[in-house]
């Protein structure tokens, strides 16, 4: 199946095709329930570090990345069929789509098994070879993920499905199931029985999603084998999963340096997850934000065929995602260190690498609608280019830092670093390319005007509770210049 594309006439508005007015509505459904989800998600992060040593915290964070890396594990092809789903629906033929849908569902489910075998493999290894003090909660942890693989690969392929048919609502009520869960469930469990209880605790709670998402899911799964089309989508999202899995792989390149060239890296990287706690809620928020968005980049692509005013959507959209994320991030820097401090005083090393990781996370954040724009406009090679380029970047800074005996703090600043690098590579082959001198101009100044001040102010006035008023007055200010000049009071009309 070849995506049908028509050409518009004349350019298309920098508006979605069903208007703003949805996109905004998308937003505040999906943004209420991220808030709810990150207040809940926090409320664990907290009871979790409480109630484990920084080193059973630093190896639950690094059995984390591996149930991530699963996510890579199917050569591609959910990436290949949800993008052709996107693009069918905008020029209203799902049929055939819906067919790619079956095919990767199949080969999700073959190669989660495989990821599976190779990592309850490992952990057999580990438990019959090890000796260290922490090899048994290496071997149980590795064994538990290895069993979680295939159910959190089938609830993550229903969840982009139901993303990809902008069916929010149910995703965000998901959302807040599963972080209810995981406070309750997870949270008692590991008052019980420690680490092992966390890692059981984590099982109940992907099986409830499970559940769920069989419940509303909005595609019916079958089997299906049609080599020729595997292949189809397999090139067309292979490039997205490369991408894909070399960002995850920079963005936890610092955790991985940890545990590979520090001394007592358990420990280490318990400390660090503290900063990692409140740089993941606000990636989160704007992760969230771009989600929302990126469905509406390929519907326009495959409406209009017009790359152009794509990347015209994509630059305004990074705008709303540049306001909401300013305010967190600032906020975070003058309120999360005393808090921290005073809630988790094991985890003090990890607090001042904060300074550097929040603007990092920032320049991370505004890359998601430029690489998104990418994958929607079938140029995602680009990404993988500037991914690669970020990644040596960092992994040099981090290297260096580690060697010279900056521990934690110099960690962060390469990684920092790497962010920033790569924010700069992706906006340049994605709206550097495609904008106008007029439309690079703007985006440059809108970014700058709603996260310099307020960033700049919350540096100045960090860890004093009071200061924080000043912080929401500048970006107050900021994002009122902001909308005025930037005519959003018209775009809402739309």
């Amino acid at each position: 199946m070849s995506a049908h594309i028509t050409t518009a006439a004349t350019p298309s508005p920098a508006a979605p095709i069903r208007g703003w007015r949805r996109l905004f509505g998308d937003w505040l459904v999906v943004g209420s329930a991220t808030a709810v989800c990150h207040f809940l998600g926090a409320l664990t992060s907290l009871l979790l570090r409480m109630l484990l040593s920084p080193a059973q915290m630093g190896i639950f964070s690094a059995l984390k990345l591996f149930i991530s890396y699963g996510n890579y594990a199917n050569l591609g092809i959910s990436k290949g069929a949800a993008r052709e789903f996107n693009v069918a629906l905008g020029h209203g033929n799902t049929r055939e789509a819906r067919h790619g849908l079956n095919l990767a569902f199949t080969v999700n489910t073959i190669t989660s098994l495989l990821y599976a075998a190779l990592l309850v493999g490992v952990a057999v290894w580990i438990a019959a070879t090890g000796g260290g003090i922490w090899t048994g909660a290496w071997a149980l942890g590795l064994a538990t993920v290895g069993t979680m693989a295939v159910l959190t690969r089938y609830v993550t392929f229903h969840i982009t499905i139901l993303r990809t048919s902008q069916a929010f609502a149910v995703t965000s009520r998901l959302s807040i199931l599963e972080a209810v869960l995981t406070l309750l469930i997870c949270g008692i469990a590991t008052w019980c029985w420690g680490l092992p209880g966390l890692l059981g605790g984590t099982v109940a709670v992907t099986l409830a999603s499970l559940v769920y998402v069989r419940r509303h899911a909005a595609a019916s799964l079958r089997w299906a084998w049609d080599a020729p089309e595997i292949r189809r989508l397999v090139a067309i999202g292979g490039p997205i999963l490369l991408a894909g899995a070399a960002s995850t792989l920079f963005r936890s390149l610092d955790k991985l340096m940890i545990l590979a060239f520090m001394r007592d890296c358990e420990f280490q990287l318990g400390c660090y997850s503290v900063a990692l706690l409140v740089t993941g809620q606000l990636f989160g928020l704007g992760n969230m934000l771009s989600m929302v968005a990126a469905p509406r980049y390929a519907e326009k692509y495959g409406r209009s065929g017009n790359r152009k005013a794509v990347a015209r959507l994509a630059a305004r959209s990074s705008e709303l995602v540049a306001a909401a994320v300013a305010l967190p991030a600032a906020l975070a820097l003058v309120v999360a260190p005393p808090l921290l401090a005073w809630l988790l005083p094991d985890y003090g090393p990890g607090l001042p690498p904060m300074v550097w990781l929040v603007p990092g996370v920032l320049a991370m954040i505004l890359t998601l609608p430029a690489s998104q724009y990418l994958v929607a406009t079938g140029r995602q090679h680009r990404a993988m280019v500037a991914v690669i380029a970020a990644t040596a970047v960092a992994a040099a800074g981090n290297f260096i830092a580690i060697r010279a005996g900056y521990g934690l703090i110099g960690v962060a600043a390469a990684t920092a670093i790497g962010y920033t690098a790569y924010f700069l590579l992706v906006a340049a082959i994605s709206f550097g390319v495609e904008l106008d001198a007029l439309g690079q101009l703007r985006y440059a100044a809108m970014l700058a005007l709603l996260l310099g001040p307020t960033l700049a102010a919350a540096l100045l006035l960090r860890n004093s509770w009071p200061n924080a008023v000043a912080v929401v007055c500048v970006w107050a200010l900021c994002t009122a210049i902001a909308w005025h000049r930037g005519h959003w009071r018209n775009q809402l009309r739309t």
